[in-house]
C-alpha cells in the first residue's frame, strides 16, 4: 500500500517559491542578453497647450524674420533699407530669446540630424519688399494672439513684440517708399478689413504719396479712435488701471501744450493738436473710470516739468519722455486686461510708440517694457 499523500511542509513550499522566482529572474536576464525584452510604449512629445502654441509661434516668426533680415542684408542694399533691415535681425533675435526659444521637450529626435561632414545650404535671396510683407504679416498675427491669450504676462510680451513689429513695419516701408501697412490693433472677432487697400489712411489722405504724419491731423495716430468715447473700459482692469491712463495722458496733453508754446511751424502745430487729443483720452478714461467730476479724479492743474525749455533740444526730449510713458502704461496694463478686451491697450501702446518716434525716439525692441530696455543692443540710427 502507497504512502498517503501529503502537502509539503512549509519551509519546503517556501523554498520552491524562492527557486521558482530565480529561475524567472535568471531567464529574464537571459533573455535581455539575447536582445529579447518586453516592449514599452516611446515617449510622446506633449502637445502644446493654446498658450504654448502663442509663445511657440511668435517665437518661430521671430526667427524666421531675422533669418530673413540678414538673407536681404546679404545683398548689400542701399540705406536707409539695410538699416531697418538690421534691426530686424537683432530685434528678431532677442524676441526669441525673451520669449524663450525654440520649445525642447529632452526625447530623442525621429529624424536623423544631418551628417557633420554635410554643407549647409545656402539660404535663398530675399528682397526687402518680401521682409516687409513678413512683418506686416507677423505684426497682425502677434496683435491677435496679445489680445486673446489667456496668460497675462505672455499678453504683455507678445503685444510688446507686436508694437515692435508695427514699428519695423512702418520704418522699412517708409525706407522703401512702400505705402504704410494699416496695422491697428482690432478686437477679437474682427477681419481686419475695411475695404480699403490695405494702406493706413485714417487721415483721410493718400499714404502714398510719402508724406509723414506728423502735421497732428491723424487722430488714429495719436491713440484716439473717433468711436473710442462709446467703448467700455476694457474687461480686467480696476479703477487704479483706469487712473494711470487718465494720470498718463492728462501729463501727455499739460506737457505738450508747454512744448507746444515753445516750438514754432509744425512742430508747434504737431504739438498742440497731440496735447488736444491727450486732453481728450484723459478725459475718456476718467469718465470709464468713474472719476470724471469727482473728488477722485486723478488728473491735476499742472505737473512738473524739466528746466531748459527754452532749448529746442530739451523740449524734444521732453515730448518724447511724454509718449514714453503712455506707452509704458499701455504695455503695463496689457497683462491686467481680460483675453479680448485688450485691443484698445494694444493700440494705445503702437500709437504712442509711433508718436515718441515722430519726436526722435530711438527704435526699442520691446516698446511698452521698459524694464527689457537693458538687452536690447544699441540700434543703428535710421532714417526711417
Amino acid at each position: 500500500m502507497s504512502a498517503p499523500h501529503r502537502p509539503p511542509a512549509p519551509h519546503l513550499a517556501g523554498r520552491r517559491r524562492a527557486a521558482s522566482a530565480a529561475a524567472a529572474t535568471v531567464l529574464a536576464v537571459a533573455l535581455s542578453g539575447c536582445g529579447l525584452r518586453l516592449e514599452t510604449p516611446p515617449p510622446v512629445e506633449p502637445s502644446p497647450d493654446a498658450v504654448e502654441q502663442v509663445r511657440g509661434r511668435t517665437v518661430d516668426d521671430a526667427l524666421g524674420l531675422a533669418q530673413d533680415a540678414r538673407a536681404a542684408l546679404a545683398a548689400a542694399p542701399a540705406e536707409p533699407v539695410s538699416a531697418v533691415l538690421t534691426d530686424v535681425a537683432a530685434f528678431g533675435d532677442l524676441h526669441a530669446q525673451q520669449l524663450g526659444g525654440v520649445y525642447d521637450s529632452g526625447l530623442p529626435d525621429a529624424t536623423p540630424s544631418p551628417s557633420a561632414t554635410a554643407s549647409a545650404p545656402t539660404p535663398p535671396a530675399v528682397a526687402p519688399e518680401a521682409v516687409l510683407e513678413e512683418l506686416t504679416a507677423d505684426a497682425r498675427t502677434a496683435l491677435a494672439d496679445a489680445d486673446t491669450v489667456a496668460d497675462g504676462p505672455l499678453a504683455r510680451l507678445v503685444g510688446s513684440v507686436a508694437a515692435s513689429r508695427v514699428d519695423l513695419a512702418q520704418r522699412l516701408a517708409t525706407a522703401l517708399g512702400a505705402p504704410a501697412p494699416d496695422l491697428a490693433a482690432r478686437p477679437a472677432g474682427t477681419d481686419g478689413t475695411d475695404g480699403t487697400d490695405g494702406t493706413d489712411s485714417t487721415d483721410g489722405t493718400d499714404s502714398t504719396d510719402g508724406t509723414d504724419s506728423t502735421d497732428g491731423t491723424d487722430a488714429d495716430d495719436a491713440g484716439v479712435d473717433a468711436d473710442a468715447s462709446a467703448e467700455a473700459a476694457p474687461a480686467g482692469l480696476t479703477r487704479t488701471d483706469l487712473d494711470a491712463l487718465t494720470l498718463a495722458h492728462d501729463e501727455a496733453g499739460y506737457g505738450l501744450e508747454v512744448v507746444a508754446a515753445k516750438l514754432t511751424d509744425a512742430a508747434r502745430t504737431t504739438a498742440r493738436d497731440t496735447a488736444a487729443r491727450h486732453r481728450q483720452e484723459a478725459s475718456r478714461w476718467a469718465e470709464a473710470s468713474g472719476a470724471a467730476g469727482t473728488a477722485d479724479d486723478p488728473r491735476r492743474v499742472a505737473y512738473a516739468l524739466p528746466a531748459g525749455l527754452e532749448d529746442p533740444a530739451v523740449t524734444t526730449s521732453l515730448a518724447r519722455t511724454l509718449e514714453t510713458g503712455v506707452a509704458d502704461t499701455y504695455g503695463h496694463l496689457l497683462a491686467s486686461a481680460d483675453p479680448g478686451a485688450r485691443a484698445v491697450l494694444l493700440d494705445g501702446l503702437r500709437a504712442a510708440t509711433e508718436r515718441a518716434r515722430t519726436w526722435g525716439a530711438t527704435p526699442v525692441a520691446f516698446p511698452g517694457m521698459p524694464e527689457l530696455a537693458a538687452v536690447a543692443p544699441t540700434p543703428t540710427p535710421t532714417e526711417g
